[in-house]
Protein backbone atom coordinates (compact mmCIF):
# COMPACT_ATOMS: atom_id res chain seq x y z
CA UNK A 1 0.00 0.00 0.00
CA UNK A 2 1.39 3.53 -1.10
CA UNK A 3 1.70 6.42 1.93
CA UNK A 4 -1.36 7.70 0.60
CA UNK A 5 -3.49 4.93 1.18
CA UNK A 6 -4.22 3.82 -1.94
CA UNK A 7 -3.35 0.52 -4.29
CA UNK A 8 -2.30 1.30 -8.16
CA UNK A 9 -3.05 -1.81 -10.63
CA UNK A 10 -1.74 -2.54 -13.36
CA UNK A 11 -4.12 -5.08 -15.80
CA UNK A 12 -3.07 -6.21 -19.14
CA UNK A 13 -6.18 -6.87 -21.71
CA UNK A 14 -5.63 -9.05 -24.59
CA UNK A 15 -8.57 -8.57 -27.05
CA UNK A 16 -9.18 -9.32 -30.75
CA UNK A 17 -11.69 -6.56 -33.06
CA UNK A 18 -15.14 -7.98 -34.14
CA UNK A 19 -14.60 -6.11 -37.57
CA UNK A 20 -10.92 -6.33 -38.40
CA UNK A 21 -11.71 -3.14 -40.92
CA UNK A 22 -13.07 -1.45 -38.31
CA UNK A 23 -10.09 0.64 -37.07
CA UNK A 24 -7.52 2.29 -39.93
CA UNK A 25 -4.38 2.20 -37.80
CA UNK A 26 -3.21 2.66 -34.43
CA UNK A 27 -4.34 6.05 -34.52
CA UNK A 28 -7.75 5.71 -35.37
CA UNK A 29 -7.83 2.93 -32.43
CA UNK A 30 -6.16 5.13 -29.89
CA UNK A 31 -8.74 7.61 -30.48
CA UNK A 32 -11.78 5.60 -29.31
CA UNK A 33 -9.56 4.07 -26.96
CA UNK A 34 -9.48 8.21 -25.39
CA UNK A 35 -12.65 8.17 -25.53
CA UNK A 36 -13.55 4.98 -23.64
CA UNK A 37 -10.94 6.19 -20.95
CA UNK A 38 -12.96 9.90 -20.53
CA UNK A 39 -16.02 8.23 -19.82
CA UNK A 40 -14.66 5.83 -17.33
CA UNK A 41 -13.46 9.20 -16.01
CA UNK A 42 -16.37 10.26 -15.55
CA UNK A 43 -17.97 7.01 -14.39
CA UNK A 44 -15.48 7.03 -11.83
CA UNK A 45 -13.12 9.16 -11.18
CA UNK A 46 -11.79 8.25 -7.83
CA UNK A 47 -9.70 5.51 -10.20
CA UNK A 48 -7.91 7.83 -12.31
CA UNK A 49 -8.35 4.99 -15.09
CA UNK A 50 -5.65 5.33 -18.03
CA UNK A 51 -5.74 3.33 -21.21
CA UNK A 52 -2.66 2.87 -23.40
CA UNK A 53 -2.37 0.50 -25.79
CA UNK A 54 0.70 -1.71 -26.16
CA UNK A 55 -0.09 -3.79 -29.35
CA UNK A 56 -1.84 -2.99 -32.50
CA UNK A 57 -2.70 -5.37 -35.42
CA UNK A 58 -6.03 -5.74 -37.14
CA UNK A 59 -6.62 -8.77 -35.51
CA UNK A 60 -5.15 -8.56 -32.43
CA UNK A 61 -4.71 -5.75 -29.66
CA UNK A 62 -2.92 -5.65 -26.69
CA UNK A 63 -3.85 -2.48 -24.24
CA UNK A 64 -2.74 -1.82 -20.70
CA UNK A 65 -5.12 -0.74 -17.82
CA UNK A 66 -3.73 1.54 -15.48
CA UNK A 67 -6.17 2.25 -11.58
CA UNK A 68 -6.20 3.18 -8.42
CA UNK A 69 -8.14 1.62 -5.63
CA UNK A 70 -8.24 2.61 -1.79
CA UNK A 71 -7.40 0.52 0.71
CA UNK A 72 -10.90 0.46 2.03
CA UNK A 73 -12.50 -1.06 -1.22
CA UNK A 74 -13.35 -4.61 -1.56
CA UNK A 75 -12.79 -7.27 -3.95
CA UNK A 76 -16.53 -6.67 -5.27
CA UNK A 77 -15.43 -2.98 -6.04
CA UNK A 78 -12.40 -3.77 -7.70
CA UNK A 79 -14.44 -6.54 -9.42
CA UNK A 80 -17.38 -4.33 -10.35
CA UNK A 81 -14.86 -1.82 -11.90
CA UNK A 82 -13.06 -4.20 -13.98
CA UNK A 83 -16.32 -5.58 -14.96
CA UNK A 84 -17.56 -2.03 -16.22
CA UNK A 85 -13.67 -1.23 -18.13
CA UNK A 86 -14.70 -4.53 -19.78
CA UNK A 87 -18.04 -3.92 -21.00
CA UNK A 88 -17.66 -0.46 -21.84
CA UNK A 89 -14.19 -1.60 -24.03
CA UNK A 90 -15.93 -4.00 -25.68
CA UNK A 91 -19.53 -2.17 -26.36
CA UNK A 92 -17.65 0.92 -27.98
CA UNK A 93 -14.80 -0.63 -29.36
CA UNK A 94 -16.57 -3.38 -30.84
CA UNK A 95 -14.11 -5.84 -29.36
CA UNK A 96 -13.71 -9.25 -28.00
CA UNK A 97 -11.41 -9.70 -24.68
CA UNK A 98 -9.61 -12.85 -25.06
CA UNK A 99 -7.80 -12.19 -21.95
CA UNK A 100 -7.43 -9.76 -18.46
CA UNK A 101 -4.72 -10.12 -16.17
CA UNK A 102 -3.91 -7.87 -13.06
CA UNK A 103 0.01 -8.08 -13.88
CA UNK A 104 0.67 -6.12 -10.44
CA UNK A 105 -0.31 -4.09 -7.73
CA UNK A 106 1.33 -1.36 -6.29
Amino acid sequence: MTTSGFYHYYCGITAQPNDEEQYEDLGDFDLHLHMVQKELEEKEPKRQPRLETTFFLEDWIEIQLMFRASYRDGTEDIHRFIDLVTEELQGQLNIVIVDFTIESIV
